[in-house]
């Protein structure tokens, strides 16, 4: 059996091979639409500040606030210095504009690993220093984190990006949403699967994965400190280019916001 899935999967991935290389899925333009609201549609009010100023860790945070209240939501880009579709996305993320709430947004979390394209800073794996039941581990970590407690954010989204596909190369985890008890994982993953994922590469059909509280990941921490429900979201560089991953991730960002009601989209426009 086991031959035979991999038989399967070599026949599917060398039809999406021949195909070309996924560069652009299909979307959701009405959520994005509702994301960016270009044009003074809706009035918000922006701040930025520094995280560790002075230091060599030094990054920026900015802050959307809409007019009406809402819940508040961080999004986190770059905490793996070498995945860049979670630092491009957050970054556009920036400009998004919420209709509720408060949207805040580190695109560039470990900011000496994003500057030298490598996955990890001087102080180790960002992503491992987050244990439960003690402080964070590392100045940086701890500078992050205090951010995350001021906020108190009620969401949660981390942005990583794979590098192979699950079932296939053991040691990644392929396209995936990993989630608080509480979230929408299911839901996320199932609207990604529909709107983005090409229907002649169901290898890349992301999946929902619940996660323990316990772990020593940010998203992890927020979830069983703060309270907050969480999301991080893989997607792969396997089959996929650049534009792919990042509509892939931007349409995760979007709908998460969605969902959690930071956005509204008026489907009939």
């Amino acid at each position: 059996m086991k031959r035979r899935n991999t038989l399967i999967a070599s026949a599917t991935i060398l039809s999406a091979a021949a195909s070309g290389v996924v560069s652009r899925p299909p979307g959701d333009e009405a959520l994005l639409t509702a994301a960016r609201q270009r044009d003074g549609d809706t009035e918000i009010s922006t701040e930025s500040e520094s995280i560790l100023p002075g230091t060599v860790h030094e990054t920026t945070l900015y802050e959307r606030v809409a007019t009406r209240d809402g819940p508040t939501a961080m999004v986190f880009g770059g905490i793996h210095g070498d995945e860049r579709t979670g630092i491009e996305v957050a970054q556009e993320v920036v400009d998004w504009k919420p209709d509720t709430g408060t949207l805040v947004i580190v695109p560039k979390t470990n900011r000496v690993a994003t500057d030298e394209n490598v996955r990890a800073g001087p102080e180790g794996d960002l992503n491992r220093h987050f244990p439960a039941d003690s402080e964070p581990t590392s100045d940086l970590a701890r500078g992050i984190w205090d951010a995350v407690q001021r906020y108190e954010p009620d969401v949660v989204l981390d942005l990583h990006r794979s590098l192979g596909i699950v079932g296939i190369h053991e040691e990644y985890v392929g396209q995936a949403v990993y989630h608080s008890a509480d979230a929408a994982g299911d839901e996320l993953a199932a609207y990604l699967n529909d709107v983005a994922v090409p229907w002649h590469m169901p290898f890349h059909r992301i999946s929902a994965h619940r996660t323990h509280s316990g772990g020593p990941l940010l998203f992890q921490k927020a979830i069983r400190e703060v309270g907050a429900t969480a999301y991080l979201f893989e997607t792969t560089d396997f089959l996929l280019d650049q534009n792919a991953r990042n509509e892939f991730t931007r349409l995760a960002t979007a709908k998460t916001l969605a969902l959690h009601g930071l956005l509204e989209v008026d489907r009939n426009q």
